[in-house]
């Protein structure tokens, strides 16, 4: 009589990400005039693909509103709006794939600033915030990152816009000011290249700007309280 062999399955190696440090890390803004900007000061331009759309999509409604309940072409119109908002959705989704790929091909974590989506989407920048897709974007960019051995950090964005990234002096803007001119050092930067780079001194400890990390960043993605690292899956 043979003996049966009992076959163990391989456990899955889990890879330990290195700890979030001035070399290993990229901070990124998000805003709506640039889907993003790294604290390097590179951007990604916001594709608006529902903006684009947005008139042909106008049209399809129209053209659905004035066809009778029950009718062949009716359903046909139903199919056709579907398919339009589909393929704007498709297209957006590629887009963050994209761009969270080109950000972690560098090999290093990537911290941002933890958003409150439901509260900007209640705002007259609901569109845009729709349009952009950030919230899609961080969840997709969380599991990139989990599976490529990287953290992505949410960091409180409190005061990231306000203070200069040389000297941690505040320098109040407004929505309409795009650059950050600090009268204490002279720094002149575009508004979101230095939150960006605010953002990165965050998640790696540093405390320019006195924010403070919170905790209760967006699902599934990595928080880094102070010093102390932790891993949200």
């Amino acid at each position: 009589m043979t003996d049966k062999l009992t076959a163990t399955a391989t456990p899955t190696p889990v890879l330990t990400p290195d700890a979030p440090d001035m070399e290993n890390t990229v901070g990124i803004d998000m805003g709506l005039k640039s889907f993003l900007v790294t604290d390097a000061g590179a951007g990604v331009k916001i594709p608006q693909h529902y903006r684009k759309a947005e008139k042909r999509l106008k049209r399809l409604q129209r053209s659905l509103s004035r066809k009778h309940r029950g009718s062949l072409r009716r359903r046909s119109a139903i199919k056709r709006v579907s398919k339009a908002h589909l393929k704007v959705s498709n297209q957006r989704k590629d887009f963050h794939y994209k761009t969270a790929n080109k950000l972690l091909s560098q090999g290093k974590h990537v911290a941002h600033e933890k958003l409150n989506i439901k509260g900007i989407a209640r705002t007259r920048l609901a569109k845009s915030t729709h349009d952009a897709g950030w919230g899609q974007f961080l969840q997709i960019l969380s599991i990139k990152a989990e599976r490529a051995g990287l953290l992505a950090i949410a960091v409180n964005p409190n005061g990231t816009s306000q203070s200069c990234s040389r000297c941690g002096a505040k320098v109040p803007k407004t929505l309409l000011d795009r650059l950050h001119v600090c009268p204490e050092c002279g720094l002149t930067l575009l508004r979101d290249h230095n939150a960006a780079i605010n953002i990165k001194y965050l998640a790696v400890g540093h405390s320019v700007n006195k924010a403070q990390v919170t905790s209760d960043a967006v699902a599934g993605v990595t928080e880094k309280p102070t010093l102390m690292l932790t891993h949200t899956v």
